[in-house]
């Protein structure tokens, strides 16, 4: 396989232009990526093979609503005791699209989901005078896009599409028009995409869940124009997809919602979710609490430039590995999605990637107390995954900037995960509310974790305790052994601690500019350098109000300053 050593880039955040997946860098080792050497504090770069155009969301932001289609009463449906479902519903329907449906205050009982299928907002009082509560059905409480959608047809790539390119060849462009959201995919390419072997062989079905058949590599696009047989997108292709792999662009059997909002309202109960954004375009969920869910609390599936934004997803009554307790969820090449400002608490998982289609944001938010619920009580002493971009393969090119969370790791069970960035964020190291006895690190990468890159982060916190250890240190390595407690653990494989640890993620990861608490030092490879405040912002969020930002500093006296999101959070004292 062949390398490329990173030039100068005269921007820090800029697409590459690469047909070519194996001359793109996939085997530079971390001193050969760090950007150019220098003598003097000059802007860190990210190699350009690790980069992508990171602007996620709606452009200009969430729309203002107004003008209620309808206003329910809570009153009328005996403030909980009489099914409400129907009324909202048919709500729902009859409102034309910009407009809102507007709930009261007060307990609106729901026995199957509710629909928001066109452009409009379901808007409460606020979240914690209006809640919309499950009486326990198998379904989502609020489903945001088509019931269900399938992808209808396929055609074949007339040439690679690459990293980068706004426009695409096919074989036969009929079909295509302006506006369309398809999915682009291709085959696994076993050079990079890693599926568990155990539970995920050659034709099992497990290979299907998140996206086309074996197509696991794949990203949500909308089409901005056609020309013969060139389709022009709205968004650059995050990786490259190459007809030597059977690249394919694929229509939807219904088409995507647009510009859909749920809003300042509280969801409780979900049998098989709380919240689904699928085929969703140009959505949003805000101001909205979560809680008591089974499955996934917010799920965003085969969406586009959506956000989930200044809310609070928690608790979950089944706290077990298997898919039923899982804060966050991005799956079926949703891309250019941005989940910003919120709180996860309280899940087995607090998130997971699962087959993500890239250029995603997840931003400036707190995720705590990921842990095991089975018996024995033993099990919550394992630290389970925090942040991650992974859990089915193949995540790529998403980006982590600004949040805090007990740990950073990749999971390696039903795959791997590829290309994936963390800037400035805070890995504390150590759960709130649990004991941190078995696999306690502030940031690991299991085994198939390739291409990560990690940049001015902060790990562990002032005068942290090791108990039941005595001490800390900054990396675990193979023979694995849990004291002292580690800063880094990276390669392991959690089902077989005998394995040495994976030497592609060790050649392929990149670490510059990150702190820690247990040595208190600053590590760059070189020379220190400067940082940009930002990936993907242009300035400081306005959520962000008097404090200073950006909040994580690895840099400067100060590393640590506070968070909006878990400000909010120690405010309810939960």
């Amino acid at each position: 396989m062949r390398t490329r050593k990173a030039g100068v880039c005269a921007v820090f955040v800029a697409a590459l232009s690469c047909s070519d997946r194996l001359s793109c860098g996939r085997e530079a080792t971390g001193s050969e990526a760090v950007g150019v050497p220098s003598l003097t504090a000059s802007p860190y770069v990210i190699p350009a093979e690790r980069r992508t155009i990171w602007k996620p969301g709606i452009p200009g932001g969430i729309p203002v609503r107004s003008g209620a289609c309808a206003t329910l009463d809570a009153a009328a449906y005996g403030n909980g005791t009489q099914d409400a479902t129907a009324a909202i519903q048919a709500a729902l329907t009859a409102c034309p699209e910009g407009k809102v449906v507007s709930l009261s205050a007060g307990t609106f009982a729901i026995t199957r989901t509710l629909l928001i299928n066109k452009g409009i907002v379901l808007r409460g009082a606020g979240p914690r005078k209006t809640l919309l509560k499950s009486n326990g059905f198998n379904g989502a409480v609020v489903w945001i896009g088509p019931l269900w959608p399938h992808v209808r047809s396929s055609v074949d790539l007339a040439a690679d599409g690459a990293k980068g390119a706004t426009s695409i060849t096919v074989a036969n462009a009929q079909g295509f028009t302006r506006g369309t959201l398809a999915v682009i995919d291709e085959l696994s390419d076993p050079d990079y995409v890693q599926w568990s072997a155990a539970r995920s062989p050659p034709g099992d079905p497990s290979r299907g869940w998140f996206s086309r058949m074996d197509r696991p590599v794949g990203q949500m696009v909308e089409i901005a124009s056609v020309s013969g047989n060139t389709i022009t997108l709205t968004s650059p292709l995050h990786i490259a997809f190459r007809t030597a792999r059977n690249a394919q662009l694929s229509l939807w059997d219904q088409p995507a919602v647009r510009e859909a909002g749920l809003e300042d309202l509280r969801v409780y109960g979900g049998g098989n979710d709380n919240i689904v954004l699928a085929l969703a375009a140009y959505s949003w969920v805000k101001n909205v609490e979560s809680e008591q869910s089974t499955g996934s609390s917010i799920g965003i599936n085969s969406s586009y430039r959506s956000v989930v934004r200044d809310s609070y997803f928690h608790h979950s009554p089944v706290l077990y590995p298997g898919g039923g307790a899982y804060g966050l969820s991005f799956a079926f090449a949703s891309a250019d999605n941005l989940v910003e400002n919120n709180i996860f608490w309280h899940f087995n998982k607090v998130m997971v990637m699962r087959a993500s289609g890239g250029g995603n944001v997840i931003g400036y938010n707190y995720f705590e107390d990921g842990f095991i619920g089975s018996t024995p009580l033993s099990y919550t002493q394992w630290m389970e995954v925090g942040m991650n971009a992974s859990h089915m393969t193949c995540p790529h090119y998403e980006l982590f900037e600004g949040n805090e969370a007990f740990n950073i790791d990749a999971d390696n069970t039903w795959g791997n995960s590829v290309y994936i960035t963390f800037f400035r964020n805070h890995a504390t190291g150590k759960r709130r509310s649990f004991p941190d006895v078995d696999n306690r690190r502030a940031i690991g990468l299991m085994a198939g974790s390739w291409w990560y890159t990690f940049v001015g982060n902060v790990l562990g916190y002032p005068s942290m305790s090791a108990a039941p250890y005595s001490s800390f240190r900054y990396e675990n390595s193979f023979p694995w052994d849990p004291q002292p407690v580690p800063m880094w653990q990276l390669g392991y494989d959690p089902e077989d601690w005998k394995k040495p640890a994976d030497p592609r993620v060790l050649s392929t990861v990149i670490r510059e500019g990150n702190y820690d608490y247990a040595t208190n030092q600053v590590r760059w490879s070189d020379a220190p350098r400067e940082l940009p405040a930002s990936l993907y912002l242009s300035g400081k969020p306005a959520f962000f109000g008097d404090a200073p930002w950006p909040w994580v500093d690895s840099g400067a006296a100060t590393k640590l300053h506070a968070l909006p999101a878990r400000v909010r959070f120690e405010a309810m004292n939960p």
